[in-house]
Order: structure tokens, then sequence, then C-alpha cells
């Protein structure tokens, strides 16, 4: 049902406003997030199936439209609505999943890589069996590996593509994630 579908969205949205908000308040003050803040930021979902907040001609969502440009730097503003065809972050089933899968193959500790980590969701449910190993991930999305940042500080998270953070050849033991694989039409101009 339409309707139900668009408070569905304006939850989500809510939600990931809250989380901007706080992780400005938290930058702007110079220091790390306490648990209630991580907390606020844990429910960032990104923007995934929110394409209709990032346009302007659509008039419902006018209000939510210009609330977003004003709320996130003109860089913030373009990767999040860039977003909206691959945020979709993880399920806790397939990460528990992943987890069992790993400890079934005997592994217990290691150096765990996450190259496209989102907020950290993978890292957040670690579980204790595996929590003596070292975190590390990479996000590409500024605002998003931001609070990841804030949520894991013992983690060593980079800020940028994976492909630019010059992890050395063999050293992870292990690489977990689901990745934002998708098909999308490309059109070149020459």
């Amino acid at each position: 049902h339409p309707r139900v579908r668009r408070q569905r969205q304006m939850c989500i949205r809510d939600r990931n406003v809250e989380a901007i908000q706080t992780l400005q308040k938290i930058e702007a003050e110079e220091r790390m997030a306490t648990a209630e803040e991580q907390e606020t930021l844990a429910r960032y979902v990104g923007w995934g199936g929110l394409a209709d907040a990032f346009d302007e001609t659509k008039s419902a969502w006018a209000n939510e439209y210009q609330e977003l440009k004003s709320l996130l730097s003109d860089e913030e503003y373009v990767s999040a609505r860039e977003s909206t065809l691959n945020a979709y972050y993880t399920s806790p089933t397939i990460i528990r999943g992943i987890y069992h899968t790993l400890e079934k193959m005997g592994f217990a500790k290691g150096n765990i890589l996450e190259p496209s980590m989102g907020i950290g969701n993978f890292f957040g449910m670690l579980p204790e069996t595996m929590r003596d190993s070292k975190l590390y991930g990479a996000e590409l999305d500024s605002l998003t590996g931001r609070m990841a940042k804030q949520l894991y500080p013992k983690a060593n998270i980079t800020v940028d593509g994976f492909e630019k953070t010059g992890y050395p050849n063999d050293f992870f033991d292990v690489v977990i994630g689901n990745v934002p694989f998708g098909q999308y039409l490309s059109l070149i101009h020459i």
C-alpha cells in the first residue's frame, strides 16, 4: 500500500536525519560519540530506496528535499543521492550466518577486513569467539564512514574507496561483507 510505504520511508528518513545531526554535533565538538549517541548513529541505514527525497520534482517530498539540501554539504548530498541505488544494509540474519560459517571453518581470530562496510554492521555483530581479531574497514561514502569511525573507534577504518587503501597483500585472514553489486546502465558520450 502506498501510504504504508511512505510512512516507512519517512521513518527511515527521520532516523537518518537524526544520525546525521548527531554526527555533525559530535564533529563540531571535536570528540568521540557517547554510548547514547552511538545508538543514534547505529540506526542510520543509508538512502537505498529513498530516491524521491533527492528529486526536486517530487512535490510530496519537497520538504525532505529542502531539508537534505540544507543538512548535507554539496559533496555529502551528491554521495547520498548516488547511493539510493545501492545503499542497502545487510540483515542481521545474513551476518550471523556468515559468522557461523566462519566459526565452522575454524576461524577464531585474525585480521578481518570489510571492504564496503557502511556503518559497520558486521563489526557490531562480531561474535564473542572472534573478539580478539583486529578489524579493518573501508567505506567510500564520507558521511557513512565517519559514522562507522564513531561507532568502532578501535577499528582501523578508511573513508575512501577500497582500491585506495594500500593494504598489503596477504595481510587479511578473512574478508567479510555484502558488497553492493548491481547492474547499472552507463551512457558514454563521445
